[in-house]
Formats: structure tokens, sequence, C-alpha cells
């Protein structure tokens, strides 16, 4: 995270207070032993939300003092954000270029790319909101500027607050406390509406944040109590702190966060800055030891560096998690980058003339190392993540994690009131359909093998599916936020079904065994699932209940309203999960040596479907009109198959590509007759 220049607390303007130095290092610390996956720090991510309120303190005391004085200027404001901001991230952008050459899939650093040009524009919170659905999911950890995202908050905010305080602090210090605390209440009325909704936009977006920096914006402008008293101090400066440490040592990536669970970091934050702001005390007095101040100075170069460092160390690995010791090599390695960042990189330009570069230097250092990352990452990214920096034996590793379904983009998230995707044989003079195929991303992933049996097979299918929704009727994907159209987008399935004449057949399927028990395979990582009935009060807890039930109970009840039109019915079961990349893992094998952990075998991935296959087996066996075709036999003997003639068959870790379900669905449904028994 980014600070400017210390101001001076209300009592001593013009003291510099190394206090917050070491709150800083309270900040940093836990965020980057909680990123190396140390779970005592599970809640370490809070360090972020006690930078904002740092930050929004000491912004907010500059431009004060300034309009105070009446030398405010919005030029001298940006220079001081490049010269902070700037030089630092542009060498780690150049640093992860070229570790990103050496160690990432085209498909990675193309995304890198993406996300390179989104940092530039200070717009990168936006980005991950899109490109990642949860922060503490698998995907988002092997992203090597995911961090940014707070960068990104921080410089939008920089972007609004000085004008407005500039034109309201002049009409005085009571209507600008007024507004500030306005907003920020709104801010966290919105941010608290928003995070059962859809979390993701709480977490990265700048209006769910806006008010963690604004409790350091009223602190800076006396919105804060008479802590005159040293026991008053001491206590405020001890309940500040702990609260603080609660939060980074009992919270979680389950933990429903930001909201109202993040006013405890936030409040401890702002209860440190006023008490130090008001006099000594012993907790201002540990803060500033040196050691504290110390890894407070190069507490940006820090968390610059931090991640980046871990996210390419986990590419080498080709996982990701790490082991103690590599997690303990990542710290090492960031505190010396970021001293090294802070002392050669930081301070230097941060210097004024005639020691440091020029105001004009800065702005054209700026506006040229802006282009020329820009070009780059276009660059990389038109060349489609450079696929020729890899050699033949890597090449079918690169087709695999690239090869998805082909019409993936057309048909996949589709309404269904636009029609549903057609594919298979082509259909006879009457124009209508075979089979409906139905499902979430494993639908979609499936669909190439569904297509070729159906073509071999001369019927014609339909698709249509949406990520993280089972085709179950009145449930919802709650972990994913209450926001989750599943249960809309299914009533609007089996609508648009009841209204048709033809798809005589529907087939079903699904990642069952995620949605089934709500856990997750060995070593695979990520948020459990959680299903609820819509209508269901969803509790903030950090409890994963059995889905189970919630499960079954809707699935019969998909069943017995498609069996209701006259249709017939097969289940698919589900594909095994490996539980680790398996593009990832591969690659690590065949450029750095890294054995491949176990797979999954028959045995282990019976023992996961257990409750699902028997309750698809009692359906199929109550009504003659239901199907169930097992596909974990077709890739599990006994060791499940992860790669077939060399080259892989999954693009993840649970999901098949398109080369893999040609050829293990395919054929799995044509030797169980499915087409011609079922249509």
């Amino acid at each position: 995270m980014s600070s400017e220049e210390i101001p001076a607390p209300r009592h001593a303007r013009g003291t510099y207070r190394p206090d917050i130095d070491g709150l800083r290092s309270i900040a940093v610390v836990p965020v980057v032993l909680f990123h190396a996956g140390f779970s005592l720090f599970s809640g370490g991510y809070v360090g972020v939300d006690v930078f904002f309120v740092i930050s929004g303190y000491l912004i907010t005391g500059i431009l004060a003092g300034e309009i105070d004085r009446g030398k405010f200027s919005l030029i001298g404001f940006y220079e001081r954000r490049a010269r902070r901001i700037l030089p630092a991230l542009f060498a780690m952008l150049a640093v992860c270029f070229v570790l990103g050459w050496v160690l990432l899939l085209p498909g990675d650093y193309r995304d890198m790319a993406k996300s390179v040009l989104a940092t530039l524009a200070f717009l990168s919170n936006f980005w991950f909101e899109r490109a990642t659905s949860d922060y503490f999911g698998t995907g988002a950890e092997m992203m090597p500027l995911l961090h940014t995202w707070s960068l990104a908050v921080e410089e939008q905010f920089y972007i609004v607050f000085p004008i407005f305080l500039w034109l309201v602090l002049p009409r005085g210090r009571r209507l600008t406390i007024a507004l500030c605390l306005a907003l920020s209440v709104v801010s966290m009325v919105l941010v608290s509406y928003l995070l059962p909704r859809n979390p993701a936009a709480a977490f990265y977006l700048p209006l769910g944040r806006a008010w963690e920096l604004g409790i350091g914006a009223l602190l800076a402008i006396g919105f804060m109590p008479d802590l005159r008293r040293r026991w008053l101090r001491e206590a405020v400066a001890a309940a500040g702190l702990a609260l603080i440490l609660i939060a980074v040592f009992t919270y979680s990536s389950d933990t429903p966060f930001p909201g109202l669970t993040a006013l405890l970091p936030c409040l401890g934050t702002a209860a440190l800055l006023a008490a130090g702001g008001q006099g000594p005390n012993l907790v201002s007095r540990l803060l500033s030891l040196r050691p504290m101040v110390a890894i407070g100075l190069i507490s940006y170069s820090l968390y610059l560096w931090h991640w980046p460092v871990i996210v390419f160390t986990k590419q080498y690995y080709g996982a990701p998690e790490l082991s103690a010791a590599a997690g303990l090599a990542c710290v090492a390695v960031a505190f010396a980058l970021a001293w090294l960042s802070w002392a050669r990189v930081e301070r230097p330009f941060r210097q004024r003339p005639p020691r440091g570069p020029s105001r004009r230097v800065i702005f054209l250092g700026a506006g040229s190392g802006m282009a020329v990352f820009a070009a780059l990452a276009a660059a990389v990214f038109v060349a489609g993540g450079l696929p020729g920096r890899f050699g033949p034996e890597m090449q079918g590793v690169i087709a695999a994690a690239e090869d998805r379904n082909p019409v993936r983009a057309a048909c996949f998230g589709r309404p269904p009131e636009s029609g549903f995707c057609r594919f298979g044989a082509p259909p006879g003079p009457d124009g209508k359909a075979d089979f409906l195929l139905w499902g979430d991303s494993h639908a979609d992933a499936v669909m190439p093998g569904v297509a070729l049996a159906a073509e071999r097979a001369g019927e014609t299918g339909e698709f249509v599916g949406l990520s993280a929704c089972a085709p179950l009727l009145g449930v919802n994907r709650v972990d994913l936020g209450e926001s989750t159209i599943c249960s809309w987008f299914n009533d609007q399935v089996l609508a648009a079904l009841t209204a048709r004449d033809d798809l005589g057949t529907v087939i079903l399927i699904a990642r069952w065994a995620l949605t089934a028990e709500g856990t997750r395979p060995p070593m695979e990582g990520g948020r459990p699932a959680r299903i609820e009935p819509v209508g269901a009060a969803s509790a903030e807890t950090s409890a994963v209940p059995d889905n189970f039930e919630v499960f079954a109970e809707a699935l019969r009840r998909t069943v017995a309203a498609l069996r209701a039109t006259g249709r017939n019915v097969v289940i698919l079961g589900g594909v095994p999960e490996i539980g680790w990349d398996v593009p990832q893992r591969v690659t690590a094998e065949l450029r750095w040596g890294h054995p491949l952990p176990p797979r999954p075998d028959i045995a282990s991935v019976a023992h996961r479907e257990a409750r699902t296959a028997r309750l698809f087996n009692t359906l199929a066996a109550a009504d003659p009109g239901v199907r169930y075709v097992p596909l974990a036999p077709e890739l599990c003997d006994p060791e499940c198959e992860i790669e077939i003639g060399d080259r892989p068959i999954y693009f993840d870790s649970n999901h098949l590509n398109a080369f893999g379900a040609r050829e293990t669905v395919a054929p799995t449904l044509l030797r169980y007759n499915v087409f011609r028994t079922g249509s």
C-alpha cells in the first residue's frame, strides 16, 4: 500500500510521528505472512484495511494543511503521488514481465498483460472484480498483480478527494466533517448491502472501501475525541491494537469481509492514530521502536514485491499452496527486495532537486514509463502470451491449457429466453432437436464430447448452462453471493422446455461432488460451496452446512419437473476432481523436474461421490425414464487419468478440456446408448 509523507499530529504541527511508521509494520507484516500461507495469520488480509485508514489520515492531513495555508496545488499533489508510487511500481512490473516470460504459460502471460494495462490505468480493482469470482480462490492466488487492486482503490480516492476537500474545507470544518461522515456512512451501508449479494464487488470496488479511507480523513480534520488524559490515551491505544490483532488472528477467508467485520481493524487503526496524535502512550512507544519503524519505512515496497515473489514461486512449483519452508523463503526474499527497492528506487526519486529529479523529469518519466509498459503489455496480449517461448515438448501442455469448448463464448451463460445453443448432427426437415445438455461449467467442458457422440449417433442437441449453477430448481449458490441468479436461470430453462415439444431427453451434468458436499478435494484450496433453497435466511457464518439435503431435494424436484413434461432424464456422473491444476503441474514436471502429486483413484472418487451416486441410482431405479451414466470408470482405472498419449485431458484441476471430453465422454455416451434409447 502507499501513503504520503507523515503530517504533524494536531498538537505539534511539523513533528514526525514514528508510531505511524510502526503502525504500517503492523499492517504489512500480517498481509505478507497471510499470503505466504501461515495459518496463524489467517486474517492478515485486514492489514490492507489498516493501510486504507492510515492513507486517508495522512493524505487528508497534508491537503488540509496546504488548503489552510493557501498553498494547495493539484499538480504538486500528483507530483508527490508520482514520486511515491510509480518508480517502485515500474521496477516491479519490469521484473514481472521477465519472470512471466520464464514461468507463465501463454494464457497466464496474456492475462498478466491485461492486468498490467489495468494497473497502469489504476483500474485493476475493476479488472480483478471481473476476472475473479473470489479474492481467496485458487485462480486469484496465481495472478501476479492481484495485489494492485488496493493501489487502484487509493488512486481513485486521490482523483476525487483532493478536489472535494479544496471545494468544501474553506467553507468550514464542520461542514467538511458532516459531508465526510455522511459519505462514509453511505459507503458502509452500501458495502454491507453488497457483501451477501455480490462479495467480489464489495471487496474490490471503491464505493465499498471509501468509508475506510473516510475514517482516516475524519480523524485528520478534527473528528476525534479529546484524549488529553494519559490513562484514556493508554486505554484507547491498547484497545486499538487489540482490535487489529483480534482480526488478524481470528478472521479467515471464510469471514464475510469487508462490511461490519472490517470495523475492527479500521476502528483499531483510528484509535491508535488518535491516541498517538494527542500525546505519548505505551503502544505508541512500542510502535516507535526502530525495528517497527524500519519495516514501516519499506512497507510500500514490501507490499509491492511480496505478492509477485509468492505467486511466481507458486508458478514454479505449479501449486497454489507453498510449503512452510518455501513460504519463509518467499518472505525473506520479499524483505530483501523491499529494502533494495526502498533504498535504490523509492528514496532517490522522492528527493527534490538538486539531489533528486525535477517535476518535469518526474512527469516525463511517468508518462514514458506508462507508455513503454502499456506497449509491452499490448504486444504480449496481441501475441497470445508468446507461445513460441516454449519448445516442442511443451506445446501439448500449452494446447491442453487453452483447449476449451470452441463455442463457449456464444453458448455458455446465454440467457434461456435468447434460445438454447444448437450442436451435434444437423436437424431433420422439421428443424427439431433431440436432447438438451443442461448444467454448470462442467456441462460446458464436456460439451465437445457430447457433440461428438451426438454427431456419430445422428442426434441434434442443444445446450444451456451457467457458471457455478448446477441444474437444480429452487436453489442458489450463496457462497458466491445472494445475487447469484441460479434459481432464476434454471426456472427460465424449465419454462423454455415446457413451451417446446421437442428435446425429448434432458442430460444433466454439474460438479456434483462440490455442489452436494460443499467441500473441495484435497490440495485444491478455495472456499467451500454453499447452496440454499430460495428464500432461506442466509446467516453470515463461517460454518459450512451440509449441502446434501438441499441438493437431494432440489434434484428430486428437478427430475420430477422434467418428467412431468414427458421428457426422459439422463444424469451424467461427475468428472473426477484431480485437486491440482494439471497443466501447471505437468509444466513444473517437464521444465523443472518437480514430481507430480498423487492422483486420485477410483476408490477415492467413489468415496467422495458415494452419496450422490446412491441418489442417482435411487432416482434411476424408481423411474424407467431416468438413467444414471457414471463417468469416473472411464477416467479412473484404478488411478484417474490426467493425460492421454502425453497430452493432458484437463485444463485445470477439475474441468476436462475439449480433447479430454472427446476422448472420454463421447465413447461413454455411445457405449451406454444414451441417444439411441433416450431420445
